[in-house]
């Protein structure tokens, strides 16, 4: 048996369109002001399909809702192998409609992009876009789901022309250089041990009494 068509709105577009304009009022109302920055790919390892070398050059300020309001979740501060590593995430919610207008060069947020939260300086990676939660309401999807967690820096290059994102560059990379040092000890030493012949078996019985150690 069919559904019954007076009371199915799954294709109704007037009843689709008022149930996604209060979703996006109520992101702006309950929700903040965050900065999306996706990453771009400069070198991609094509065996193993991950990023070689990355950048972010762009943000993009956009409203999202934080739906863990009651802090962080993840399993917190733990011990690994270099030290003490923090494994915060957070699941924060953003409309399909408004990011399509500020972002019109992405079909959607992709995993690696990162989001900035001005208020508590956190930058977040992206692990995993839900793009079908809640599912089909009146037979559209109006919002993404984003489940995030601490960045990790490794080697990016960040120029979005917003200082508190871009001081990673400086925070985290390594800039000090090496002092050489003097070999001319060492010279020396290798003077007496290398020699060049064209016959290197009688050459080193001559002049094996030279050499800094025994036979």
């Amino acid at each position: 048996m069919a559904v019954n068509h007076y009371l199915n709105l799954y294709k109704n577009k007037p009843e689709q369109q008022l149930i996604e304009n209060l979703t996006i009022e109520a992101i702006k109302f309950y929700g903040m002001d965050l900065q999306y920055i996706p990453r771009e790919t400069l070198e991609r390892d094509p065996i193993f399909g991950e990023d070689v070398r990355t950048q972010f050059t762009s943000n993009y300020l956009i409203e999202m809702y934080l739906e863990t309001v009651d802090g962080w979740g993840g399993d917190g501060n733990m011990l690994a192998n270099f030290g003490m590593t923090i494994k915060d995430t957070a699941t924060l919610v953003l409309s399909k409609r408004r990011f399509q207008e500020t972002i019109p060069e992405k079909v959607r947020p992709l995993e690696g992009d990162l989001i900035f939260i001005p208020m508590s300086n956190s930058l977040l990676e992206i692990n995993f876009v839900e793009h079908e939660n809640p599912f089909y309401q009146l037979g559209k999807v109006f919002t993404y789901k984003l489940t995030v967690e601490n960045f990790t820096y490794s080697h990016e290059n960040f120029d979005t022309g917003q200082a508190s994102i871009d001081r990673i560059n400086s925070d985290f990379s390594y800039s000090e250089t090496m002092d050489e040092a003097d070999n001319e000890e060492i010279q020396e030493e290798s003077d007496l041990i290398v020699i060049e012949t064209e016959n290197p078996k009688d050459d080193f019985e001559n002049n094996k009494d030279n050499f800094p150690f025994d036979f």
